[in-house]
């Protein structure tokens, strides 16, 4: 890759990164969301295995979450495109009636966002992220927030930010 192209995807991912801090409910003890996301973490956590793809200057995320299951997101910090390509779910996002999502489906995920979502079926759901690393944590640490939570760490593998459940 020649270093003009590295230099243009880091101007534009840099552009697009928001700081988590500018976000409501970062860190806010009473909000709503924050405080389901406690609660559900101490209940049985369902399987969702992840698969993870990079092609030059794209990391490509794949996550299968169960009928049934009730999750919170993490607080994404870059916009991105989505694709549901399987599966029935209820989202919800902070100031925003829910919204119901029958695969196929696209959409794009706003630097910003994020979400409750309720799995009706057997769902899969992928993401693409513009970016030059191949590591997946450092690529996570750029992606989104762990921190978002005052009543959790975002280190607790709970959280499901891991590879603890990795599609092979």
């Amino acid at each position: 890759m020649t270093l003009e192209i590295t230099e243009a995807i880091t101007e534009e991912f840099l552009r697009n990164y928001k700081d988590p801090r500018e976000f409501v409910a970062y860190q806010d003890p009473q909000d709503k969301l924050n405080q389901l996301e406690a609660l559900l973490i101490e209940q049985p956590q369902p399987v969702c295995p992840l698969k993870h793809t990079f092609t030059p200057n794209m990391y490509i995320r794949e996550i299968f979450m169960p009928a049934g299951s009730l999750l919170t997101t993490a607080l994404h910090l870059t916009t991105h495109p989505f694709f549901i390509l399987k599966g029935d779910v209820s989202v919800w996002y902070y100031d925003s009636p829910i919204e119901r999502y029958k695969a196929p489906y696209s959409g794009v995920t706003k630097a910003g966002t994020r979400r409750l979502i309720y799995n009706h079926e057997d769902t899969i759901w992928v993401t693409c992220h513009a970016t030059t690393l191949t590591d997946v944590d450092e690529v996570l640490k750029t992606i989104i927030c762990t921190d978002m939570n005052p009543y959790l760490d975002g280190n607790d593998p709970r959280m499901g930010f891991r590879d603890k459940n990795k599609i092979e």
